[in-house]
């Protein structure tokens, strides 16, 4: 039970896994996601070398997924989204090697750089987090509603999840950098850009709020996520060696 159940959430599988060989790209696919999980559900969201060993297979399921053996599924949409991503974190490594190097990007605007690094990883754990909720979500309507739910597991729904997802984690990373760089640079705009100044004025009024959504909706995410988390890679596990 613990096995099937397992499987079905990946919908990366058709039969026993013992009898694949470890190249097998489904195989990279479920370690795939079990990083994720632990990246995003065990360490803390501050560790960039975590970030970085993320992005690192990210890089390696963007090439497992170009293998012809992997369905186009609901959840190979899902898994795609989730490596796009950690492209969010590369200006970050860039920033940090540029410390290192004679490369200076965006000479003269540190706090600017600074800033949008902060809301890069910020987007990038956002986005990854609520992909990870989707594949929650799908595993249990496949447990507990598995026929009920074919209509709703399909690549049309999963493209327009993520489509919506990254229209909400962007325009957030657009709103947060607007009302920053507009504190930062203490502007006021007058004249010509009257009709600029009430809309990054909104910016920097709906920036706090944004940011309590966004830390109750993790912590919600978050629980949801280790609860399938637990029942997924913890207890099935224990419910096959009992069988």
């Amino acid at each position: 039970m613990g096995l099937s159940t397992k499987y079905s959430y990946h919908q990366i599988n058709h039969g026993d896994s013992a009898s694949r060989p470890e190249t097998d790209p489904r195989n990279v696919l479920r370690r795939y996601l079990l990083l994720k999980y632990i990246q995003y559900l065990i360490l803390p969201s501050s560790n960039f070398l975590a970030s970085v060993f993320g992005m690192l297979g990210s890089i390696y399921t963007a090439v497992a997924l170009q293998s012809p053996s992997i369905s186009r599924k609901s959840t190979t949409v899902f898994i795609s989204h989730l490596v796009q991503a950690d492209v969010l974190v590369l200006i970050r490594i860039a920033e940090l090697l540029q410390g290192y190097t004679d490369v200076k990007l965006l000479a003269g605007r540190p706090s600017f750089l600074e800033g949008l690094c902060h809301n890069l990883l910020n987007a990038n754990e956002h986005a990854s987090l609520l992909l990870l909720s989707c594949l929650s979500l799908e595993v249990l309507l496949i447990t507990l509603l598995p026929a009920e739910s074919r209509g709703l597991r399909t690549v049309r729904w999963a493209r327009l999840a993520c489509t919506l997802i990254w229209v909400a984690v962007l325009g957030e990373l657009a709103v947060l950098q607007a009302a920053e760089s507009l504190q930062r640079a203490g502007l006021s705009f007058h004249g010509d850009h009257s009709l600029v100044f009430p809309l990054l004025q909104g910016c920097v009024w709906a920036a706090p709020l944004l940011q309590m959504v966004s830390r109750v909706l993790g912590v919600l995410l978050w629980l949801g996520n280790a609860y399938v988390y637990y029942r997924v890679y913890c207890r099935a596990p224990l419910r096959r060696k009992s069988c």
